[in-house]
């Protein structure tokens, strides 16, 4: 019973370690980027999500996050859980829009 017990409540913390860190790229919609905390605010449904950017975070797409307008789309990747740092932003495709041949 000791056995089944301390598994249950191994498997339980192990859970809750995982929690909370994005598999999936976060995508949304650019707020701000604060360029002295380095913190880069993007609007994911209806809620704001702050994320770090680093001396090793790659670009693509454009150079600086203060070239960025609100409109433009930005997905997140590779987002650190212990100090939410990305390793990876980029501009995402618009939706809706229609290449005319």
């Amino acid at each position: 019973m000791k056995i089944i017990t301390s598994l249950i409540i191994s498997l339980a913390l192990a859970g809750s370690v995982f929690a909370g860190c994005p598999s999936k790229a976060i995508k949304g919609k650019f707020v701000s980027f604060d360029e002295e905390s380095k913190t880069l605010t993007v609007k994911k449904g209806k809620k704001d999500q702050k994320v770090k950017i680093g001396s090793k975070t790659e670009m693509v797409g454009f150079e600086c996050p203060s070239e960025l307008s609100s409109s433009d789309p930005v997905e997140i990747h590779g987002c650190n859980c212990s100090n939410k740092t990305a390793s990876k932003v980029a501009l995402a495709a618009k939706k809706g829009k229609k290449k005319e041949s």
